[in-house]
């Protein structure tokens, strides 16, 4: 697979980062762990992911990501900048768990009039990646890359 001239679309948990609290799923973290904890800034940058990433153009990379609160989203920022600095902020697009990622591209390619050939979404949870492969996309599943 050849990301050098496509426009990537990634997961932020599970694909960039490992999950909250090291726990799996993020419906193990509790509310207060969500409120008030710093879960999202102590997680580990998955290193396969970087390595893949890190030769890319920047401009050409987007993470979306979901939020379940605002106060993760300042740490989320804040840890992307650590972790993957040259991932540009205004690539960055958090939505709510009510929203798909897929309509997130959708508007993407809408808004810059690019094709569906040309974007590549990457993901660790396959009801992610199942509606945007059935929108038409090229999709991966991070554990096969």
């Amino acid at each position: 697979m050849n990301l050098k001239n496509k426009i990537i679309f990634i997961d932020y948990e599970g694909t960039l980062s490992e999950n909250p609290s090291g726990k799996g799923e993020l419906g193990e973290v509790t509310l207060k762990e969500l409120l008030f904890d710093n879960n999202f800034l102590e997680c580990k940058p998955i290193k396969k992911t970087q390595k893949l990433l890190t030769p890319l153009d920047p401009k050409k990379i987007y993470v979306v990501g979901v939020i379940d609160t605002n106060f993760e989203i300042n740490q989320k920022y804040k840890w992307l900048k650590t972790h993957y600095p040259f991932i540009l902020k205004k690539n960055i697009v958090f939505i709510s768990c009510n929203n798909k990622k897929v309509e997130v591209l959708n508007n993407f390619l809408l808004n810059n009039n690019w094709k569906k050939e040309d974007v590549v979404f990457i993901d660790d949870k396959e009801s992610h990646l199942k509606f945007t492969r059935d929108e038409g996309y090229d999709c991966y599943n991070i554990k096969d890359l």
